[in-house]
This record gives structure tokens, C-alpha cells and sequence, in this order.
């Protein structure tokens, strides 16, 4: 994988080629209690650290610099969805195949980012089976729909493209898929001045509950594989 990071790939197919990889390796250690932390190093200055390693030669790069008394012998081997879902609060800097370039750096809002893609990724997947966790898609925090000014007062959803002209509505679990979509629709000539909402499940649904759709579409644009649902999804999200 550090073969891709070359930076001809855009932030958001990046990060969806993180959560996605399947081998990490991360400098672990044993907490006070005796487990398996992942291993944050702290500076002069207090910052502190945490490295990420797409594989073990990165791995062995960034050990032979730092040196294994700060970064010990030890490493777990950790999924992208559940490293990035499960991020430390205490790190100021996550730095990505330190030592090896292209090196990777994230600090600051772009960690929350990190950890809301990851949470994205598990409500992809979650629709993608034949009995999505409800209660999970409920409690997901950062959907995004696309409305469109009414004549007058007012904004409307923006439905998603339909050959049969049903009333569906399009939601966005991901900034990637949300682009594709303006993209998609930009392409065809969108009429409209296009506002984007990001708004929690909790909310979404229980508004969706109550508009003359016939569906709900998520992701129709991609590049993740579209997923339709009847309209009384909203009301059984709601239920969970």
C-alpha cells in the first residue's frame, strides 16, 4: 500500500484506501492496566503522537529513526475501520509511514474527520447487508442531503435521479459520496442553487418520516454501491 501514497490520489480516495487497508501496524504498548494501548509519544513542546504504519517496512523505517527505546519492539497489525474508529483522544498529530516518504501528516479538526469517516464506512456497510443495524444508522451523526430553494419561501430535498420517476430521496453518508453526486448532477446541468446539509440520523429520519417519498437512496452517485430502501425505512429507523 505505500506504494499509492504518492499523492496522485484526491484527500477523500485516500482516506477511503485507509479505512479499507487491512494490515496497519502500529506501535503498541501495555497500559497501567495491562493492555494493549496504541503507543503515543509526547515532544518537548507536549504534543503528542501517534504513528501509523501501512506496513511492516514502514514500520521498520520509522523504528530504525526513532529507535526502539521510544517506540519499543511492538506493534499490532489493525483493520483501517477499527484503527480510525477507535483513535485516542489524547493525540495532537498522527503521522502516516513517518520516515518512509510520501509521510503523512494529520493534526488538529482533521483527526474528528479521521474518526467520523471511520463511522461512515461501518453505516455503508451496515446498509449493505440484508438487515442493516438500525440503531446504529439512527445514532450516526454526520449524513448529508442537498436541498434546492422553492419559489418564494423555503427549500426542498433534492431527490435523487430516477428512471421510473419515483420520489426518492438522496442521502449522502460520506463527503466523497456527496461530491460525486454534485458532480453527477453539475454535469447534467443542476438548475438550482444547491445547499448542503449535514444533519444527524436522529433527524434526518424523523423528517424523512414525514415527506411524500416513495424511497430513500443512499449514496446514489457512488463511488460506494448505491442502496434503496422503501420509504418506511424512516420509521423503522426511528423505532430502533
Amino acid at each position: 500500500m505505500q506504494a499509492t501514497l504518492d499523492g496522485s490520489r484526491s484527500s477523500h480516495a485516500l482516506l477511503r484506501l485507509f479505512l479499507d487497508h487491512a494490515g496497519w501496524h502500529v506501535p503498541a504498548a501495555r497500559d497501567e492496566r495491562g493492555q494493549i494501548a496504541l503507543l503515543r509519544l509526547k515532544d518537548s513542546a507536549g504534543q503528542r503522537y501517534l504513528f501509523l504504519c501501512t506496513d511492516r517496512q514502514a514500520y521498520a523505517d520509522c523504528l530504525a529513526t526513532v529507535g526502539a527505546g521510544a517506540l519499543g519492539e511492538h506493534f499490532i497489525t489493525i483493520a483501517g475501520d477499527e484503527l480510525f474508529a477507535n483513535l485516542p483522544d489524547e493525540v495532537d498529530v498522527i503521522r502516516v509511514n513517518a520516515y518512509s516518504p510520501p509521510e503523512l501528516h494529520y493534526r488538529g479538526d482533521q483527526i474528528p474527520a479521521l474518526q467520523q469517516w471511520a463511522r461512515a464506512v461501518k453505516v455503508e456497510r451496515t446498509l449493505a447487508t440484508p438487515q442493516p443495524d438500525l440503531s446504529l444508522i439512527k445514532r450516526f451523526d454526520a449524513f448529508y442531503v442537498v436541498t434546492q430553494r422553492l419559489e418564494g419561501e423555503g427549500r426542498a430535498l433534492t431527490l435523487a435521479p430516477d428512471k421510473r420517476g419515483r420520489k426518492l430521496a438522496a442521502v449522502f453518508t460520506a463527503p466523497d459520496t456527496l461530491d460525486a453526486f454534485l458532480r453527477d448532477r453539475g454535469d447534467g446541468g443542476l438548475k438550482f442553487e444547491a445547499q448542503t446539509v449535514k444533519t444527524s440520523g436522529e433527524i434526518l429520519f424523523d423528517d424523512l418520516q414525514s415527506l411524500p417519498i416513495d424511497g430513500i437512496v443512499f449514496n446514489c452517485a457512488g463511488p460506494v454501491a448505491p442502496r434503496l430502501f422503501v420509504a418506511g425505512f424512516a420509521k423503522a429507523v426511528m423505532a430502533a
